[in-house]
C-alpha cells in the first residue's frame, strides 16, 4: 500500500502522483465518500465505453456490470 499526501489546488484540483497513474493504468476516478473519508476508485478501461450511459444514476462499478450483462442476454435472447 501507496500513502502518498497530495494538495488540493484553489480551484479543486488534487494531483495525483504518476507512480499511482501508472499503477493502476487510468485517469479516471470514482470519488467516494465513505463516513468521514474520501476515496478514489479506479475506473477500469473495459467499463469507460459505458461512461455516461447511467446519468443521473449513482451506481458502483459492480453494479454497472450486472445491468450490462443483462441487457446483453435480454438483446441476445431477443435475436434468438
Amino acid at each position: 500500500m501507496t500513502t502518498e499526501i497530495v494538495k488540493v489546488d484553489k480551484n479543486g484540483r488534487i494531483y495525483l502522483p504518476a507512480s499511482l497513474r501508472k499503477k493502476f493504468g487510468t485517469s479516471s476516478f470514482y470519488v467516494e465518500e465513505r463516513g468521514d473519508e474520501i476515496v478514489l476508485i479506479p475506473v477500469r478501461k473495459r467499463i469507460m465505453k459505458y461512461y455516461g450511459v447511467f446519468k443521473g444514476e449513482n451506481l458502483s462499478a459492480e453494479e454497472i456490470d450486472q445491468l450490462i450483462e443483462e441487457k446483453t442476454e435480454q438483446l441476445l435472447r431477443d435475436e434468438l
